[in-house]
């Protein structure tokens, strides 16, 4: 027996502790978590490729001092080839690593994206016809692309300037502790330098994301509906909404930029300042003469302060990466966050195969506050019957058809598939025994024949070429240059709207479900393709229990019952023939309003 007891699933808690910036680095971290081994190995390369590198003004010290500036030749060669060998392992400590990096960032890239979408392919139906497709999108290019740059390239950039800083300062306390302290002075100033950018910067790159999500909203909404462009001549209109929406991204994008134009010369300044201060200092120590500071520790040191503060640069201009990567980051995990409305119990179990029974108990059903649909619907389908539902635009129709498939929860009484809830069930068990034929049949950019094994992707050659036979659209595929092999376009956009109406039947016939939805699709098709789709319908319903969303009436005379529908409650029920005969029935008149059109 299946338990009638439902919960959504429940979140892993986060630690209270850690303020929300941390709770989001530590969730983003997370994802380098499998690939931790060949990170460790990366970062050692990092490590000796920076350690070899910050030895060069060291040995060019000596070579200064200990030889050049006293003619010494006695040992040069040797220590230059030192230097040499040194350079040459570097360049390729930084191939390997950059090798290393950039398959461990697609690897990343891969497994966010693939995240994304196991996640969005789970939501609900409720989420898909409320949120954007230019939305989502940025999502899964702009935002995932910023994130698994911060976690590859950022992380390692991190490493290496954290450790040349601490490298390079050692070195200048080796060789001269006066004026490495001297050089020092500056640091203070770049932190609160710092600190006054970040909140600014966060801002920035927050308004920036919003923008350019309302930028691809607005984009593939308009490529999506070109037709309805060009056909009400609305080209120069849109035109100008897309230079507004356009224009107020570079603009809030140039406020960035404005922002780091004025935080990296802020930078160079403290460089340059601390340059001056230390040459000054350098300048009276030689004039004390003695060993108190040599040529070669002068070239050395001003080559330190140099590689001390280009990470520093960078490191505080990692302010600038990590508030692009927190805006990111936050919109990311908002919709991994996204809990779908639909979810299967606890203890749910396989739907086993079905005879194709359905009842309809006390049905109600809203789609929010003050929006009820459907009002205490009862309705009982015997097996292997054809259903057809009948009324106006929003009457409940396609409804009651989405609450079969379980696409939409009732809020009040029960569905039932062979004496099953649909509610104690898994989904995908539910929905592998449920066909659906859709008005507007959707074709995947793929083979016809992958598009026709769509629901039963097993299925072999001549199991498809079967199916189209019996969906009629065998022969217009037999032509086709590469036949089944041929490759749809976009939404398969070089076929007819009846072509494809029957490429979608074919689907459903080699699916072989045991219930149909079918919503009627033969109102935009010539009479002869009218005649190819009721044709092949009448193949598919033949043994299986059909539910048609019927929009012409003529073509469900031969319903075992016609569900006469009117804002949301069931009015009529029974044969065509039996409610025709009812001249004050809501469905003669339906009829004759038809007839007479």
């Amino acid at each position: 027996m299946l338990s009638k007891t439902l919960i959504k699933p429940i979140q892993k808690p986060e630690d209270e502790t850690l303020p929300p910036m941390g709770k989001t680095l530590t969730r983003l971290l997370a994802y380098l978590r499998p690939y931790r081994g060949q990170m460790a190995i990366a970062l050692s390369i990092y490590v000796f490729c920076v350690i070899v590198t910050q030895l060069y003004p060291y040995i060019d010290r000596i070579l200064i001092d200990d030889y050049i500036a006293v003619g010494n030749r006695e040992g040069f060669l040797p220590l230059l080839g030192l230097a040499a060998l040194a350079h040459a392992l570097s360049w390729g400590g930084v191939l390997i690593r950059s090798l290393l990096m950039q398959r461990i960032s697609l690897n990343i890239l891969g497994d966010l994206r693939r995240q994304l979408f196991h996640h969005v392919t789970g939501l609900s139906f409720k989420f898909h016809e409320n949120e954007p497709v230019g939305k989502t999108m940025t999502r899964f290019i702009g935002d995932a692309n910023t994130l698994n740059d911060f976690l590859t390239n950022q992380i390692a950039n991190v490493v290496n300037d954290l450790l040349s800083g601490i490298i390079v300062i050692a070195l200048m306390f080796a060789i001269n502790p006066a004026l490495t302290l001297i050089a020092l002075f500056m640091l203070p100033i770049l932190t609160v330098i710092g600190l006054y950018m970040r909140p600014r910067l966060y801002t920035g790159w927050e308004r920036v994301r919003e923008n350019m999500t309302r930028f691809n909203i607005f984009l593939a909404e308009n490529i999506a509906g070109m037709r309805v462009i060009q056909a009400f001549g609305r080209e120069e209109t849109n035109l100008g909404h897309f230079s507004q929406s356009n224009e107020r991204v570079v603009s809030e994008w140039m406020k960035v930029i404005y922002l780091q134009a004025w935080f990296s010369p802020l930078v160079e300044i403290t460089r340059s300042a601390a340059l001056v201060v230390v040459l000054y200092a350098a300048a009276y120590q030689l004039g004390l003469g003695g060993d108190a500071l040599t040529v070669g520790t002068l070239v050395a040191f001003t080559a330190y302060i140099n590689n001390l503060w280009a990470p520093i640069s960078t490191l505080t201009s990692l302010y600038v990466v990590m508030q692009a990567t927190l805006a990111s980051a936050g919109k990311v995990f908002q919709l991994l966050d996204t809990q779908p409305l639909i979810t299967d119990a606890p203890d749910a179990g396989e739907l086993p195969r079905i005879d194709g029974e359905i009842r309809f108990d006390k049905v109600d059903f809203g789609y929010g506050f003050n929006r009820a649909v459907l009002h205490g619907i009862d309705l009982h389908i015997k097996p292997g019957q054809l259903v057809a539902l009948v009324g106006q635009t929003g009457s409940g129709k396609t409804t009651i058809a989405s609450l079969l498939c379980r696409f939409y929860d009732v809020t009040g009484g029960s569905i039932t598939v062979d004496g099953y809830d649909v509610r104690q069930v898994t989904q995908q068990s539910l929905r592998a025994q449920i066909g659906v034929v859709l008005q507007e049949p959707f074709i995947f950019t793929d083979t016809i024949a992958s598009n026709i094994r769509y629901g039963r992707p097993e299925a072999t050659i001549d199991e498809v070429i079967a199916a189209a036979k019996l969906a009629n659209c065998h022969d217009f595929i037999a032509k086709l240059t590469d036949g089944y092999e041929t490759v749809a376009h976009e939404r398969g956009s070089q076929f007819s709207i009846g072509q494809r109406q029957l490429i979608s039947i074919a689907r459903a016939i080699l699916a072989d479900p045991r219930v149909l939805v079918l919503d009627e699709a033969t109102s935009a098709v010539d009479t002869e393709t009218e005649m190819l789709i009721q044709d092949a319908l009448e193949k598919l319903m033949r043994s299986r229990t059909a539910v048609v969303i019927a929009h012409r009436l003529s073509t469900i005379r031969k319903a075992d019952q016609i569900v006469v529908l009117k804002q949301g409650r069931i009015m009529e029920l029974g044969n065509h023939q039996t409610l025709v005969n009812q001249p004050d029935g809501y469905y003669a008149a339906l009829v004759r309003a038809q007839a007479n059109a």
